[in-house]
């Protein structure tokens, strides 16, 4: 890491040389290995079929594609069952017309295209928000962001926590749409609020999308419109001082209204009369002790458990793109302990709602997203604190260049450094292959897609997709009118997330009974309970 202490360089311009050599290779590579890695899972997505709240609340839907063909009809009764529950349910009224709309209810073989939307949606997301944030805000090329946004996501797709994690993300469409999808609004609202502050260019249009998309945000899972409401409410205070404009500043005006509009849907989603119902049949902990908790899982849980040495590694791999890009960016790196403490703070308030509500995270889909959070506060985190180290700590003084050496050392030096940050990249990306091997040898499972390819390999998702469109064929025969259906024999760990009951009367049984308007559907009678 020598190479990368300032003093060793002999000039800015030898270090930027040595990025702009390496960089759109890299760059590219990190993208290869990135969508590699998702084929496999992909692939997988073709054996999956809907279950439980796909089925539940895809029935009007489903119905009104039936009878009319019409997608507008179809996304009329996602809207209509958002109306209903938030009067009898729940208040997320965004997450609950994007569950009431699987793309199972045009058809049981399109469910596939949900995993393709959902990895499809994270993907644009992230890498939109991390070039804005980057790029735009912090003044970084376009090839370093580049690497970060696709190692970043190899991370958040394939060192998911393992377990309901995996399949609540990506296989079960309903629970991907309502924290997954909404989580990813959140991030493109924020990256349209930083573009805004930025640019002239298209500021009536950049207002009214996210005036609207704020709106929604609000209306998502608590976990996303909680953390939108703090990050824009303390960028709304930070701007409000005198030092940065005040309340009659630009940036400050064009700001207020599209926040605005997040916290009044965030209001109307915690005000909403369906949370009584559902908090009725819960038990959460106190405000003062789901803040507590919230703050030791982060370290218990994303620090302790979920932190493994691919991320150190890729953090490693981070560190010379940060090193280099500090000095050109406009960032004064004057608040490091704050930046931290705010990170932290932000990825405990990602699980403080459902502990309060629940007084758990045992869910896959809580804990997907924040893992998801965490790791992309962790990264921006390290980007932060190594631009203060280079500005604040060892280089003070940015005003002051290098002296330019002549030409010829010029070119020996870039030349030099170039080979250095290649070798330092070829040594930790061979120390991260060889790990993951030995790894994935012990246990597939160690990353999403080698769990994946063992479902693909060992027969268990052909099986289940073989007694889904069995299943399927039964259910989609007018002539059946009592279904008794045989329990599956396949459980994938990715895909499968429920069976039926053998009582016609559970909720799981009787949602299926609606979508397919059938007198009554139950497993056989000696079948065993798999529950949800």
């Amino acid at each position: 890491m020598n190479h990368f202490i300032p003093g060793t360089f002999s000039s800015h311009k030898q270090q930027e040389s040595s990025v702009s050599s390496a960089g759109p290779v890299c760059a590219l590579s990190a993208w290869l290995f990135y969508s590699l890695s998702v084929v496999p899972l992909l692939i997988l997505a073709f054996c999956n079929y809907p279950s439980a709240d796909d089925i539940n609340m895809g029935v009007g839907a489903h119905d009104a594609f039936q009878s009319t063909g019409n997608i507008l009809a179809v996304w009329g009764q996602g809207i209509w069952l958002a109306w209903y529950d938030y009067f009898h349910w729940m208040g997320y009224y965004t997450s609950t017309a994007l569950m009431a709309v699987p793309p199972s209810v045009f058809g049981e073989r399109f469910y596939a295209a949900g995993a393709f939307i959902l990895i499809a949606a994270l993907t644009a997301a992230v890498t939109f928000f991390l070039h804005t944030l980057l790029g735009k805000l912090a003044g970084m090329d376009r090839a370093p962001i580049s690497i970060i946004s696709a190692l970043t996501l190899f991370l958040a797709v394939q060192a998911l926590p393992d377990g309901m994690a995996r399949v609540e993300s990506f296989y079960w469409y309903c629970s991907g749409a309502n924290y997954i999808l909404t989580w990813c609004m959140g991030l493109v609202w924020i990256s349209l609020l930083i573009r805004l502050t930025l640019t002239e260019k298209h500021r009536i249009a950049l207002t009214a999308g996210s005036c609207l998309l704020g709106f929604l945000v609000g209306g998502g899972n608590m976990m996303t419109s909680l953390t939108c409401a703090i990050v824009s409410v303390l960028v709304l205070i930070w701007l409000a001082l005198p030092a940065n404009g005040g309340i009659k500043g630009t940036s400050f005006k064009r700001l207020l209204l599209p926040v605005l509009f997040l916290l009044v849907g965030f209001l109307l989603c915690c005000l909403a009369p369906g949370n009584s119902v559902r908090e009725g049949m819960v038990s959460g902990f106190g405000p003062v002790k789901a803040i507590a908790v919230s703050l030791h899982y982060t370290a218990s849980c994303c620090i302790n458990t979920w932190t493994r040495v691919e991320h150190l590694l890729v953090l490693l791999f981070f560190a010379p793109l940060f090193w280099m890009a500090a000095p050109k960016t406009k960032l004064s790196f004057r608040y490091p302990l704050l930046i931290a403490v705010l990170a932290y703070g932000l990825a405990s308030a990602n699980v403080t709602p459902p502990l309060y509500a629940l007084g758990q995270i045992t869910a896959g889909r809580l804990q997907a997203l924040f893992y998801m959070q965490y790791l992309l506060l962790f990264v921006l985190t390290e980007g932060y604190l190594i631009g203060w180290l280079r500005c604040r700590v060892l280089q003070p003084d940015r005003s002051v260049a290098a002296e330019d050496p002549d030409a010829a050392t010029a070119g020996t030096g870039a030349s030099t450094h170039r080979r250095t940050l290649v070798a330092y990249w070829g040594v930790l990306t061979a120390m991260f292959l060889v790990l993951s091997g030995l790894a994935l040898i012990s246990e597939p499972a160690y990353y999403t897609a080698g769990e994946a390819v063992r479902e693909l390999t060992d027969g268990s998702a052909a099986g289940y997709r073989a007694e889904n469109e069995e299943r399927f064929r039964i259910l989609n025969d007018a002539s059946v009118t009592d279904v008794v259906l045989t329990p599956y024999q396949n459980h994938p760990p990715l895909l499968f997330f429920s069976d039926l009951d053998t009582d016609p009367e559970n909720w799981l049984n009787d949602g299926m009974r609606r979508y397919f308007h059938k007198n009554s559907v139950r497993l056989a009678p000696d079948a065993q309970q798999n529950g949800d």
